[in-house]
């Protein structure tokens, strides 16, 4: 384990956004992506223990605070105390727009403590991130970097594994003028689906991941594939449809970026066609975007630091 953050150097807390599900890998496969969640530490009040003051450059963000709400619980958890801190907090991952944003503020709420007190047990802070997002698959990615699967057992804790993810693979992800609720997003996700549905999914799961194992990046399409959330999210989500259908060279394959309403699209080689040809969707389907193309985090050490 490393050491706390330097005090005086007062390094910034990073926390990268990600693309969860992939496909048919309901709440179980992630990605993290170069869109970043940043903590600057401004001051460091030891005079006035368990205060948290944040700045938001950008505006606060609506409803519940996850930076503070992960760093409350690990501060219940652990008992340590931390110094009072103000902070401000930056970042390029859109809000409500299924790029793991609440994640990332969840992990970097837990990465602050843990900077100001003592390094701890990643699985101890998957669970707390775990219990706070509902579902664990966004909150490795933000944890652990990497492409991630989680499996989470029945007393709560979480396998976790990370590893990297093909070099040259690119996500073009589309974001388009619409946000979408995640807790609403689950409920219209049906609670049970036909054996062949079933079947039809863990397939094509493990075939994605085989396909990104051996680069047969042909097999992306098919392996992107999903019957349980996907269908059940489109009307919600403007241009998914035609997403899905998307026929180009340089598209290996689309899924919805966790549960919407992005889009992401696998690319290698002419990242910029694929990205022209999503933004000829949105065009026809007259909705406004904003287009990112993205590589993937690399896996980080238990610290939070690139590996």
């Amino acid at each position: 384990m490393q050491a706390a953050v330097d005090l005086d150097q007062h390094q910034p807390i990073v926390v990268p956004g990600s693309i969860s599900n992939l496909g048919p890998a309901f709440d179980a496969l992630s990605v993290a992506v170069t869109v970043y969640l940043r903590v600057h530490i401004l001051e460091v009040r030891r005079s006035a223990p368990g205060t948290l003051e944040m700045e938001f450059p950008g505006g606060a963000p609506g409803g519940e605070n996850r930076i503070e709400t992960g760093f409350r619980r690990v501060e219940a958890l652990f008992g340590e105390p931390a110094p009072g801190l103000r902070i401000r907090v930056e970042s390029d991952i859109p809000m409500r727009a299924g790029l793991g944003s609440s994640a990332a503020a969840t992990v970097a709420g837990m990465r602050l403590y843990e900077a100001f007190t003592s390094p701890r047990d990643p699985g101890d802070l998957m669970v707390v991130a775990t219990g706070i997002e509902g579902h664990p698959d966004n909150a490795a990615a933000a944890l652990y970097g990497g492409l991630t699967l989680s499996c989470q057992q029945d007393d709560g804790r979480v396998l976790t594994s990370a590893w990297p993810c093909p070099p040259d693979l690119r996500f073009v992800v589309a974001t388009p003028e619409a946000e979408l609720e995640t807790a609403f997003a689950r409920t219209v996700v049906p609670q049970t689906i036909p054996l062949r549905d079933a079947v039809f999914n863990l397939q094509r799961a493990l075939l994605f991941v085989r396909a990104l194992e051996t680069g047969e990046y042909g097999w992306l399409r098919e392996a992107l594939r999903d019957r349980w959330h996907q269908p059940a999210r489109a009307q919600y989500v403007p241009g998914l449809g035609e997403a899905l259908a998307l026929s180009h060279p340089a598209v290996h394959g689309v899924c919805l970026s966790g549960a919407g309403p992005s889009i992401a699209v696998f690319a290698s080689g002419d990242a910029a066609a694929a990205e022209a040809a999503l933004r000829g969707v949105y065009a026809r389907v007259g909705v406004p975007c904003t287009i990112r193309t993205l590589s993937a985090h690399a896996p980080m050490a238990p610290s939070g630091v690139p590996s």
